[in-house]
């Protein structure tokens, strides 16, 4: 099978003049070199040169720079990470069809770039399409920069300067915003009058969680757990009915049956993926109740056969979103449905913000602009 994007980012990185400045990754586990390297150039005629105005920092992005996905990923050195970006276009190809984009317009960017042509891309499901490339984690370079290339105007989402949607509110929602949306999406079907679901980890994505929540399940009760007093504060603010601190908790499935008058939690979205997350949520689901894992920091899901099965539950797991999807979470924010947690850092101080991150001491979600 064939694809109609062109793949040559790396060729055109090594052309034309050398004015953008990026973080980069030479060598696994080490921290990030900033450097100007050479501003892309548009090749093919769907291209579209962004300027980066924001980059959303992600826990992918450590997996990547920590070379845990080195196998899995064979990825040429050096990259420049960034998959979370939003910017302003700064030139078309010229197949772009007239009219849909023009230099100065803020645009999100999608970021499963597939192939437009198999089983999934035309089911809306690029981001599962077995050709699919990212921005920082393929050959093309991400958006730790200040400009990217991306391979084609269909991955962008343009938003209109009267919703006032400042970039750096604007990336995060590219797959921090995206990722427990698709997931809830998933069970929703299950949280009427009476039921609860649960989010797990209330980090990037889970102080999102929380809120989708509230949106796509009103009459559902919202639990959120985490070790954090901070990150439960956080989730109340957000929304959430109720918080569980594991740290003070002796026996998770005897304080979250109490909660539910002993039903369990009908669906959980498990924004960490560990596999003791894993097996504490398998524990205090609900008969017929349904875990979502997208949280991808443990290496495999272990749950209890026996139980699993005289309760019917179910194991879901979900990946990213689509395109139509993030124009649903733009949607939301124009609405102002949704309330960004961010902070903001330099591409100079990149490396102090993977510190922190690694450390736990980020609210929400850390952002990256280009000075």
């Amino acid at each position: 099978m064939t694809s109609n994007i062109d793949r040559s980012n790396k060729a055109a990185n090594d052309t034309g003049d050398s004015s953008n400045k990026a973080a980069r990754i030479h060598k696994y586990q080490n921290p990030l070199t900033i450097e100007k390297i050479a501003k892309p150039s548009i090749t093919s005629g769907q291209q579209v040169l962004v300027k980066v105005a924001a980059s959303g920092l992600c826990h992918s992005d450590l997996h990547l720079i920590n070379g845990e996905w080195k196998d899995m990923l064979t990825i040429p050195l050096p990259i420049t990470p960034g998959h979370e970006v939003a910017g302003w276009v700064e030139e078309v190809g010229d197949s772009v069809p007239q009219g849909i984009l023009d230099k100065g317009d803020l645009v999100a960017i999608f970021g499963g770039w597939g192939c437009g042509v198999c089983f999934h891309c035309k089911g809306g499901d690029e981001q599962l399409c077995k050709f699919a490339t990212w921005p920082g984690l393929s050959s093309f370079d991400g958006g730790f920069s200040e400009y990217i290339l991306v391979p084609s105007y269909r991955f962008l989402i343009k938003v209109d300067k009267k919703y006032r949607l400042k970039p750096e509110e604007l990336a995060p929602l590219t797959d921090a915003g995206l990722t427990p949306y698709r997931a809830i999406k998933k069970v929703r079907h299950l949280l009427g009058p009476g039921t609860s679901i649960a989010v797990v980890g209330i980090g990037g994505l889970g102080t999102y969680g929380v809120q989708y929540a509230k949106i796509l399940a009103p009459n559902s009760n919202t639990i959120a757990i985490d070790h954090s007093d901070a990150k439960l504060q956080l989730a109340e603010k957000l929304g959430a009915d109720r918080t569980l601190n594991l740290k003070e908790c002796q026996d998770i499935k005897s304080e979250i049956f109490k909660i539910t008058e002993e039903k369990g939690v009908n669906a959980i979205i498990d924004c960490v993926g560990a596999e003791e997350t894993i097996r504490d949520s398998a524990r205090i689901l609900s008969k017929s109740g349904v875990l979502v894992v997208v949280g991808l920091f443990g290496n495999q899901i272990g749950i209890p056969l026996s139980s699993s099965v005289f309760n019917e539950n179910q194991v879901q797991c979900s990946f990213w979103g689509n395109y139509n999807e993030l124009c649903e979470v733009i949607e939301l924010a124009k609405q102002c449905k949704i309330k960004q947690i961010v902070r903001a850092f330099s591409l100079n101080a990149i490396n102090e913000a993977i510190g922190l991150l690694r450390s736990g001491e980020v609210e929400g979600r850390a952002i990256i602009v280009p000075e």
